[in-house]
């Protein structure tokens, strides 16, 4: 578990290769663990969209309603990932097993709260204007998705845990061995059968109700039967969290809370203001942003490998190598977003096509599928910054860089060119460019400095 580096002034190639190695090993299986869970939400969709209209148009609103609830509090939790990570390179293995415990422990009371929330959103819907018939099944949605929200929250702790201690592979397993109970489960409770009524929408949330308590409970059995885990006593005696360590939770995790919510509430408006230019430029937005964020999966799975990277490096007081492992964490994004931008440039129609053979939608697709193109570089950037920012425990200034490129940059520009320039859905896409390259240029900027200061300050403090 504990990995050990020589300090030095300079790195050579090998020492380069040898962390990028590291970081690639690491982010791979979290990569395919974010697309794993990733297609879960894909298979409901449309499982949800072949049962009838009105389930799936239930479906995406009550998820979109959930995932703003949701995003507040999987932003704290995202906090034990550099925690442990710390912990690892100090070698302090009581408290990572302490901080395992802790997690687990604020995950059930996220999971109450959300559950709570969850089944009192009806006067919002019908604020918001959404049509009785779709209120009516989307509250049933939600209140059968509220019953697995601990569990969500639970498997999240641990996944954050092992994720911290470069332990992604067994996520990995976990998140493709409930793909077959998401469709088994889906199945039957959508079209009911054995004694089960048909429940359409009102299925898929108790489906997705039960493959996240799977989720947790594969998870949590590979993580009590790791062996390299024998030492952290994570299941051995129950510890009640310190006030030091829930301040430190918090300290960290509600800034990049506060990050995760602004990012998904803009894209999220962004989605709702679409929807007013017409069915097909709201299907050529929504084709687009689908394959936008899967291609995002990349980088997201390199920030957690160089976040559990820089925190380990962090721990060991070896702040020269936790540089290093931020900019090859960074450098290796970039390779990989220029296979993207390549795909992307390359085969935008062909991807488009698996969604629709509307030609009007798959024209206006592949024109936002250039946009996503450009900015790949720009969403890579920020992201992995913001990464190797989190595993050096700085997380409150990039949130106001975040809030600044996003709400002060970005969104104004996507609204000046979407309405008054009347480029419409493009104008939208137009300012998440800037306001992505701007996160970039703020946060990787932000990462250059502190590592920077980190180093200056330790020297001088011999």
């Amino acid at each position: 578990m504990v990995d050990s580096k020589k300090n030095s002034d300079s790195h050579s190639w090998q020492d380069i290769r040898h962390e990028t190695s590291a970081i690639i090993r690491i982010a791979i299986p979290a990569i395919l663990a974010q697309l794993a869970q990733m297609s879960l939400g894909v298979i409901d969709t449309l499982m949800a969209g072949n049962y009838s209209s009105n389930a799936l148009a239930a479906v995406g609103t009550g998820f979109n309603t959930f995932m703003i609830i949701f995003s507040l509090f999987m932003g704290l939790m995202m906090a034990i990932n550099p925690m442990v990570a710390h912990f690892n390179g100090q070698g302090k293995m009581d408290s990572i097993g302490k901080t395992f415990q802790m997690g687990m422990f604020l995950a059930v009371i996220f999971g109450i709260i959300t559950f709570i929330l969850l089944r009192n959103v009806d006067p919002i819907l019908y604020l918001l204007g959404v049509e009785d018939a779709i209120v009516e099944t989307t509250s049933g949605y939600l209140k059968a998705l509220s019953w697995g929200c601990v569990f969500a929250f639970l498997f999240i702790a641990l996944r954050s845990g092992n994720e911290g201690l470069f332990s992604t592979k067994i996520v990995m397993f976990c998140s493709f061995m409930v793909i077959p109970f998401n469709l088994l489960f889906n199945t039957w409770f959508i079209y009911g059968g054995l004694g089960v009524p048909a429940m359409g929408a009102v299925g898929v949330g108790y489906a997705t109700s039960v493959v996240w308590t799977l989720l947790f409970l594969f998870l949590l059995f590979f993580t009590w039967r790791n062996p390299s885990f024998a030492s952290l006593n994570i299941f051995k005696k129950v510890r009640l969290p310190t006030w030091k360590l829930i301040k430190e939770f918090f300290s960290i995790g509600t800034p990049m809370s506060l990050g995760l919510l602004m990012e998904v509430s803009m894209f999220g408006m962004i989605g709702i203001l679409v929807a007013r230019y017409g069915v097909d430029l709201t299907g050529a937005h929504q084709i687009a942003m689908n394959i936008a964020t899967v291609a995002f999966m990349v980088p997201w799975g390199l920030s957690i490998a160089i976040t559990a990277r820089v925190g380990y490096w962090m721990g060991r007081q070896d702040y020269r190598q936790m540089r290093l492992s931020g900019f090859c964490g960074i450098g290796t994004s970039l390779f990989f977003q220029a296979v993207s931008v390549a795909i992307m440039l390359l085969f935008r129609y062909q991807l488009v096509g698996v969604y629709t053979d509307d030609q009007a939608i798959i024209e206006i697709s592949a024109s936002l599928i250039f946009l996503a193109a450009i900015f790949q570089f720009s969403d890579g950037l920020q992201v992995n910054s913001a990464g190797a920012l989190r595993g050096m425990k700085d997380t409150k200034i990039p949130t106001v860089y975040m809030a600044i490129a996003y709400w002060l940059i970005g969104f104004p520009i996507g609204i000046y060119m979407a309405d008054y320039m009347d480029l419409k859905v493009k104008g939208f896409w137009i300012g998440i460019l800037f306001g992505l390259t701007v996160a970039a240029i703020l946060l990787l900027g932000r990462f250059i400095h502190r590592s920077k200061q980190t180093i200056a300050f330790a020297e001088a403090s011999k």
